[in-house]
């Protein structure tokens, strides 16, 4: 019961349409009820006493209902028929109007699960993504909540009518006859025990299928997003193989799921029988020693076996509910993950930066037992140009990671014209920054749209201005449609230089006071990335600049370089002091123009 009512409490916000759908479950009761009573006076006709033999004189419902009606015995026979019809419509009415209601219920709390879902993942941070898989976020935004709304707007609503239902008809069998009401009542017990173990083991199941759902959308993912690598190394079987295994070992969890959930509806019909049976037996018996009239047998008989239905409905509703309240822990896991990074209490906004930057003995471990960067400490002053070069793996990007706040430094501070970034709130610390990636992100949108993400209703011609200070107003122009043109899927119709030059153009089109380039031209042939340093060059006037780059042509007028070996700054210079000390850097230089080429000016 207490799972079930977690999920009450996702509907607590809908009172009024709980409240619409408690009221007309408990007139569906109410006609439920009447409907039971219409077979006493029907069956005592059938019946008839002889003459001089009187029935049991009891207080009964219809009886009432007669005598405050001026009903007499003779209109009675003709006003039956009409009566059955008036409580079956009333009964149909309001069934329809309780499931109504606690499905608008089911469809403003799904709607508000995924919403919130959806926000508290967008303001996750980095962590939280590198040890959740995509699949599995995937299925419990979709596949989880899906199981959720089937539960409250189909088996809840189910579940709260027929336990009105079963309420009813308890009270109407012990109206009629206490003594049979109780002996009636001896061996229900053996329908609960099962129906608890039922229970256990489909909550227990479902929580099973849930997780193997989730290797199933992690699987789909992978193989979408990693397509071409798939078909480079001819690896189809492969990947289909280990998709099959998944969905295999999925449908033995529901075969499982569907014996258990098969099994319990016959074994409380059962059990039905068995009391049927018994209360036969003693109810003959009242009726022969004149305690009841048949009519009252037949009324109390129809009562008790009209409560299985409700026990069946409420036994398969019961097994939905609990997949449900599996989904629901799996979801819960996500929205009680608070974001590992977040405003300090005090936090203020950031105010408009000059674009100092400033690591005071910086450390950061993504594992603790290895760490990625070690008490790193350099300025960058205003409008330079700082660069970042090592060896892959060296913590150039993770430096990067930590100015924008995508992860918290283990020790040290790191400052913006001499404020503590953890002191200032996230968004004004981020929207004074321009980032592109050395993954390109887009989205599928058109072009447009993309080079104007985020900043909402830019004018047309500074979009424009940003496309062609990317060298990409040329493409842009040749596209069918030029800036209206849809890119696909992480801009999928575009070729990879395409796609980073639309991102470079992003970030200059926020004009932001910090520009970061990691590997911002390495998706670029000679030709483009020599225009875009001419580009680049015009751009970074007027404001700090952090570059990463393997191609030490694309940063050797920088006003300073930092070399990262193993996570520490082992040299710092501009390139010709870098060079002359004949240490990493100059490797690194030689490596890439082994027989003194000249680098890209």
């Amino acid at each position: 019961m207490k799972d079930i009512l977690a999920l009450f409490q996702l509907a607590r916000r809908e009172k009024k349409l709980l409240i619409l759908s408690f009221i007309c479950s408990a007139f569906v009761a109410f006609f439920t009820y009447a409907f039971v009573n219409l077979v006493q006076p029907i069956m005592d006709k059938l019946f008839q006493l002889s003459p001089g033999q009187a029935g049991p004189q009891k207080a009964r419902f219809l009886d009432s209902v007669f005598r405050a009606l001026s009903i007499n015995e003779t209109h009675l026979v003709r006003l039956l028929p009409l009566l059955v019809l008036v409580v079956i419509f009333g009964k149909g009415l309001f069934t329809f109007l309780s499931s109504y209601f606690m499905k608008g219920v089911g469809h403003r709390v799904v709607k508000r699960l995924r919403d919130d879902l959806f926000t508290h993942l967008v303001y996750q941070s980095n962590s939280f993504f590198d040890r959740m898989p995509t699949g599995d976020l995937m299925a419990r935004l979709t596949n989880d909540v899906d199981k959720i709304h089937q539960a409250i707007s189909g088996s809840m609503a189910d579940f709260i009518e027929e336990l009105f239902i079963l309420f009813a008809l308890l009270v109407g069998v012990f109206v009629i006859d206490v003594r049979l009401a109780v002996v009636s009542f001896v061996i229900t017990p053996l329908a609960v025990i099962p129906l608890a173990l039922f229970s256990r083991q489909l909550k227990k199941r479902s929580l099973v299928g849930q997780r193997k759902m989730s290797e199933i959308y992690g699987l789909l993912h992978e193989a979408i997003t990693g397509s071409m690598i798939i078909k480079a190394f001819t690896s189809e079987e492969f990947e289909i193989k280990k998709f099959l295994r998944a969905t295999a070992s999925y449908f033995r969890t529901n075969m499982k799921l569907a014996w258990i959930g098969s099994l319990s509806s016959p074994f409380m019909e059962f059990i039905g029988g068995v009391v049927g049976a018994f209360i036969l037996y003693v109810g003959t018996r009242r009726i022969t020693q004149g305690a009841i009239s048949p009519g009252d047998f037949g009324a109390f008989v129809m009562a008790l076996f009209m409560m299985y239905t409700p026990i069946n409905r409420l036994n398969r509703a019961n097994n939905v509910i609990q997949q449900a309240v599996a989904c629901h822990h799996r979801v819960q896991e996500v929205l009680t993950s608070a974001p590992q990074i977040q405003d300090a209490p005090a936090a203020y906004p950031l105010p408009s930066i000059q674009g100092r930057v400033t690591f005071d003995r910086v450390s950061f471990c993504y594992n603790e037992s290895r760490p990625t960067i070690v008490d790193i400490s350099f300025e960058v002053g205003r409008n330079e140009t700082a660069a970042f070069v090592g060896l892959s793996g060296a913590g150039k990007t993770t430096i990067i990671n930590l100015i924008s706040r995508f992860y918290e430094p283990t020790s040290g501070t790191i400052m913006i014209d001499g404020i503590d970034v953890r002191e200032v709130t996230l968004g004004s610390l981020r929207s004074q920054l321009g980032l592109v990636t050395q993954e390109t992100i887009l989205f599928n949108d058109t072009v447009r749209n993309n080079v104007a993400y985020g900043l909402g209703d830019v004018p047309f011609e500074r979009i424009v201005k940003a496309a062609q200070a990317a060298q990409a107003q040329e493409f842009i122009s040749a596209l069918p449609q030029g800036y209206d043109t849809p890119i696909g899927e992480r801009g999928g119709l575009l070729s990879s230089g395409q796609r980073q030059r639309l991102a470079i153009a992003r970030a200059l089109l926020k004009n932001p006071p910090i520009l970061i380039l990691d590997e911002a031209t390495s998706a670029l042939d000679t030709e483009s990335e020599r225009l875009i340093q001419i580009a680049l060059a015009n751009v970074m006037k007027g404001r700090t600049t952090l570059v990463i780059a393997h191609r030490i042509s694309t940063i050797r007028n920088a006003d300073r370089i930092f070399v990262v070996d193993c996570g520490r700054i082992a040299e710092s210079g501009t390139h010709e002091e870098l060079y002359g000390l004949n240490g990493i850097y100059r490797k690194l230089y030689d490596l890439q123009f082994p027989e003194g080429e000249e680098a890209i000016p």
